[in-house]
């Protein structure tokens, strides 16, 4: 099974596909399986890629420390490990808001953003993340986001205040919950290959 060696960890990750890769991060302390309905579709025009964060999945050691900037960190590290030449970065829940945090800090290796069921407010759980929303207009990488209309951790006004400060988004609104990718899948799915074949073409 794949690893590669990341600040000290080793992190899991499977890829299918050719060409323009896209990486995928999981959100809240789950794994890979959280994108198991796009790897295929994806993989039909892009290199695509999901990886275990650290601590998660069958990323080892288990029993490690977790914050945003490490996690920021493990990323840019795995592009830069596994030779991604400015991929597509898509992040859900947790993993989006991770995605916020590296486009601020690295804005130049990410081709395009797909943020999912994700926040720019900050959260104050087991992971803190800042509050962003000052700090949006500054991205200007081209960006998808999509919210799901009945998500009770993070309501479509999330998205919506994500992709209005955002310099060039756009949102889409689905009818679900949270982690909407995993319950609307052919939407969900027939929106992002429709952003990337736009933004990749």
């Amino acid at each position: 099974m794949p690893h590669v060696n990341v600040n000290d960890l080793q992190l899991f990750y499977e890829e299918e596909g050719a060409g323009v890769p896209v990486l995928m991060a999981h959100g809240g302390f789950s794994d890979i399986s959280e994108w198991q309905h796009q790897a295929a579709p994806l993989a039909s025009r892009y290199r695509a890629i999901r990886y275990d964060r650290r601590g998660c999945g069958r990323s080892t050691p288990r029993d490690v420390e977790h914050t945003a900037e490490l996690w920021v960190e493990d990323q840019r590290e795995l592009i830069n490990a596994l030779g991604l030449d400015r991929p597509v970065i898509a992040g859900v829940s947790y993993g989006g808001m991770l995605l916020i945090e590296f486009l601020i800090r690295y804005p130049d290796m990410g081709r395009a953003a797909v943020i999912v069921s994700g926040t720019a407010r900050g959260v104050h759980g087991r992971v803190p993340f800042p509050d962003r929303t000052g700090d949006l207009g500054g991205i200007t990488t081209p960006t998808l986001v999509v919210q799901g209309s009945q998500d009770d951790h993070f309501p479509p006004e999330h998205g919506e205040q994500i992709a209005r400060s955002l310099t060039n988004a756009r949102l889409v609104v689905l009818d679900g919950g949270h982690t909407i990718n995993n319950q609307r899948i052919q939407e969900f799915n027939d929106a992002a290959l429709a952003f990337l074949d736009e933004v990749l073409g």
